[in-house]
């Protein structure tokens, strides 16, 4: 069975404007226009926007996860 890698996201005006009230879960750096972002579950509940440097992807689950968390977790 063949998997794929989720999409990231670019962030544009509207995604910024909605993101920056809390900033990143991840880094909690704030977003900036043209990022690439991806939709990963971490040390909170659903699936939040972060960082795609701040993301890890596994290929079991197709899922990205926040880094720390998946490397946690992965042990």
């Amino acid at each position: 069975m063949k998997t794929r890698k989720r999409s990231k996201t670019l962030i544009d005006l509207e995604k910024l404007n909605t993101l920056n009230r809390e900033g990143c879960p991840a880094c909690g750096r704030k977003f900036a226009l043209g990022e690439l972002v991806v939709l990963a579950c971490g040390n909170w509940e659903g699936e939040r926007y972060i960082h795609e440097d701040e993301a890890a992807f596994d290929r079991e689950t197709n899922a990205y996860y926040e880094r720390r968390y998946y490397e946690k977790t992965s042990e």
